[in-house]
């Protein structure tokens, strides 16, 4: 038997002969040139992408981390594409730009520096999220593989989510369900809540994310259930006030009728059978009455103590629990941040900060609202749109609304409405990109 020389061992029809071991002696810029490709290859950035969105409701460490990596390879993209996506990223997502550098002076004038940069780090995680999402939208302009790809991931973390927070309610006692990455209950109903309108939403035109209502219904009954274990009384007013204008805008009568009917029979059986909720239910007609609610002013005249002392910048991000703070201002000691957003805005940001994210809702609101597309995707636009802004502002006038990783699910939904609405405008049409590499499912 004669055996064949070791340099031509190939596979069978793929070109010339190389040494199995040519990889060893390729040069070193030919092996970055090969690594580089793999950075660029969409596989790896959808697995990526998909562990971030997955953690985004799950593990807080897990979540930077790829957060990071997601967004270096955005840029990575963008470089390899000659930036061409750059100015649309900038341009979109100004104001979050605007409100990152709000942040950072905010931060460098506190008398809290070391406290107030960790609470700018959240900002700036926020602003890799949008250039990430933006990004994600803007590069692969298969946006049906980008928004199904983050719609299962985001559903899973939910549910591991939900069942870490459920366990904690069973073997721990806990009276509320706080989900694994969320804080507190009110912090894991502001996520919840507006999860919920983002499937909602996506229901009502599935061809945008080429799932189902095999998948949205089981989604939405657990962020359902899920919210009312929160037990956060705002949001029992702002999600069905939010739900209905989506619906609304959309025209899908049949779908907000049934689900006014759901929430309705939903509400009639819990306030008959839970004693705690039925009393959730009774002080949300009449907040004032409950004490903790209106201990909330003395929050509030504290914010506004600050505002006087720091009017253009504040004491810096996340800095209203400090003992300091609390001192200086006479804040009471469950004061652990503004209980409202405006006055959590003015008095950690100031002025610069309000004006700031008053900036990105005007922009968003106003550049998706004065279109006049009269399609299925522009009218599902506006109803995201308007049902995020209610959810936000009403439940808003109890809660902070901002930070963690509900400021991350704000830039998701922000750059997916503000990048289609793009794609659609005035005499555009629907743009479809085919891709080179099949990510989940086909491209369409």
């Amino acid at each position: 038997m004669v055996w064949p020389e070791p340099s031509t061992f190939r596979k069978k029809g793929k070109g010339s002969p190389r040494p199995f071991w040519h990889h060893i002696t390729d040069s070193p810029g030919d092996r970055v040139t090969r690594f580089i490709k793999t950075l660029t290859d969409e596989r790896t950035f959808y697995v990526l992408f998909s562990v971030f969105v997955f953690n985004m409701p799950f593990s807080e460490a897990l979540k930077e981390i790829f957060l990071v990596l997601s967004f270096l390879l955005i840029v990575i993209h963008l470089r390899d594409r000659a930036y061409e996506p750059a100015p649309r990223i900038l341009i979109l997502g100004l104001p979050v730009f605007i409100f990152a550098l709000s942040s950072l002076l905010s931060a460098l004038h506190s008398i809290n520096t070391h406290q107030a940069l960790r609470g700018f780090w959240g900002d700036l995680e926020t602003l890799m999220s949008w250039v990430v999402f933006a990004g994600a939208f803007l590069l692969f302009p298969d946006r049906t593989r980008t928004l199904r790809i983050s719609l299962v991931a985001l559903a899973a973390g939910l549910a591991a989510g939900a069942a870490v927070g459920l366990y904690k309610m069973v073997a721990l006692g806990d009276p509320n369900m706080e989900m694994m990455n969320l804080g507190d209950k009110n912090s894991s109903a502001q996520f919840i809540s507006t999860s919920f309108l983002l499937f909602l939403g996506a229901w009502t035109l599935p061809k945008l994310s080429g799932l189902t209502g095999r998948f949205f219904l089981p989604v939405l009954l657990l962020l359902s259930g899920s919210l009312i274990l929160c037990h956060s009384r705002a949001f029992l007013i702002s999600l069905p006030v939010a739900s209905a204008a989506l619906l609304l805008l959309g025209r899908h009568w049949k779908i907000l009728v049934g689900t006014l009917a759901a929430m309705a029979a939903g509400a009639a059986l819990l306030y008959s059978l839970s004693p705690h909720l039925r009393w959730e239910m009774a002080s949300v007609i009449a907040p004032a009455r409950d004490g903790s609610f209106t201990s909330r002013y003395e929050t509030w005249a504290g914010a506004l103590r600050i505002f006087h002392d720091h009017p253009l910048l504040g004491v810096g991000p996340d800095t209203f629990q400090m003992a300091n703070i609390h001192k200086i201002y006479h804040l009471p000691d469950y004061a652990s941040h503004g209980h409202n957003i405006f006055f959590n805005l003015l008095g950690e940001y100031g002025l610069l900060g309000v004006l700031s994210f008053a900036l990105i809702l005007f922009l968003w609101s106003g550049r998706v609202l004065r279109d006049k597309d009269p399609s299925e995707t522009g009218r599902l636009l506006k109803g995201l749109t308007v049902g995020f802004l209610l959810n936000l502002l009403l439940a808003g006038l109890a809660h902070p609304m901002w930070g963690g990783s509900f400021s991350l699910l704000f830039m998701f939904i922000m750059a997916y409405v503000l990048v289609t609405e793009e794609r659609i405008g005035p005499g555009q049409g629907e743009r479809s990109v085919l891709h080179s590499v099949p990510v989940f499912g086909r491209h369409r």
